[in-house]
């Protein structure tokens, strides 16, 4: 027999209306106050503090079910239960943040998402996903890791009627879990990646395209995610590698440890590699030659240096996107502040940074990189191979 509890959970899940009204509360005694005359116009005895949800809910039991409209997916979560869809409801509020994890972390802190919870087992997560009812995907950001593609990322999410995904984490979770999976069909596992898309793409306020900015690591699985969005275009944005190296002795990436990417992406040598400038620099080589082999077929390569004009001069028209006098003036805006603090003007940084390189940063970045940088540098400069097929 259900509890009280389990049946106003499942009173509220049923019912939309419901659930925005709840949702509405930032505070928790507000919150509490709206779930107690919810929970009173169903006949059921919870108190105040029962309803005040002070702390996230365990996870329910995962169902067969997508999470209803308004929500999003935060993970994927695989346990006792097996591998499932964790799920938040973020409403209509647009994704603001830098990055898609701190628009989870915002929605997670709601009073709402401390009460309920969503689950989807992962296999009708792909089977029953509404491909059709998402904002359709416009464009994929690759990129070497500190070059420029939250700036980008950014400059789109400027647009009306557009949703920016900045590396979002259930995304990165489907990608390691099709690697770590190789026995899975294929197919199955390009289903699992548009599955994912469908989800994190919903339209909730209308929206009508989407943009994906991929973590840096995501440049080595790109045949795969080509499989999946074969008809999207795509982008790799890299920089200068001193800059680069520089940034990354200053706070490594996650990326740059071995360990925390799925393994067999880097050599033995790379990854028995100690000295740090050393380290990056190969793996950012494996990313420049992944980018280079992929370049040759299709996509185009963007040069950090001449950012954010190629916005404007490549990768809107890349993209597809004819840009309004009015949407223009607004990219620009957004172009005008720090990607990953936007509430301070941007301030340009590569001249610092070149200074502060010592002679290990320098000899590595020239000894790793200096021949993929000047073949990128080559590609950037040309036209892109689809703009070449369609011409000729």
């Amino acid at each position: 027999m259900k509890s009280d509890r389990e049946v106003y959970r499942a009173h509220v899940m049923a019912d939309p209306a419901a659930q925005a009204f709840l949702d509405e509360a930032t505070y928790p005694d507000d919150f509490a106050a709206r779930a107690q005359h919810l929970a009173r116009s169903a006949g059921l005895p919870l108190d105040h503090e029962a309803l005040r949800a002070s702390r996230r809910a365990n996870a329910v039991a995962p169902d067969d079910a997508w999470a209803p409209e308004g929500w999003l997916p935060t993970a994927i979560v695989e346990d006792a239960q097996g591998a499932w869809i964790d799920w938040a409801r973020f409403g209509a509020r647009p994704l603001t943040e830098s990055f898609y994890q701190d628009s989870v972390a915002r929605a997670a802190a709601r009073p709402f998402n401390r009460l309920f919870r969503h689950g989807t087992r992962l296999d009708a997560f792909i089977d029953r996903a509404p491909l059709d009812a998402s904002a359709p995907l416009k464009g994929m950001i690759f990129h070497m890791s500190r070059c420029g593609s939250t700036l980008v990322a950014q400059m789109l999410a400027a647009l009306p009627a557009a949703i920016s995904l900045s590396e979002p984490g259930p995304l990165d979770s489907a990608i390691r879990y099709a690697l770590r999976h190789p026995e899975l069909p294929r197919a199955r596992r390009i289903a699992l990646l548009r599955a994912m898309m469908a989800a994190l793409a919903r339209s909730r306020s209308g929206e009508s395209r989407c943009f994906l900015k991929l973590d840096s690591w995501h440049i080595l699985a790109l045949p795969l995610l080509r499989d999946a969005f074969p008809d999207v275009p795509w982008i790799y944005l890299f920089r200068d590698p001193v800059e680069v190296l520089v940034s990354q002795m200053r706070q490594r990436g996650y990326q740059t440890v071995p360990a925390l990417v799925p393994p067999g992406l880097y050599d033995a040598d790379t990854e028995r590699t100690t000295q740090p400038e050393i380290l990056c620099a190969r793996i950012f080589a494996h990313y420049h030659a992944a980018a280079v082999e992929g370049l040759a077929t299709s996509g185009i390569a963007i040069d950090y240096a001449t950012l954010p004009a190629a916005f404007f001069d490549r990768i809107a028209p890349h993209f597809g996107l004819r840009l309004t006098a009015a949407e223009q003036r607004r990219i620009a805006q957004a172009s005008a502040h720090d990607a990953k603090a936007p509430d301070n003007l941007f301030t340009a940084d590569g001249a610092r940074k070149r200074s502060e390189a010592g002679a290990a940063v320098t000899e590595a970045a020239t000894r790793q990189l200096g021949d993929l940088h000047d073949q990128l540098l080559r590609i950037s400069r040309s036209a892109p191979k689809d703009q070449r097929a369609a011409s000729s």
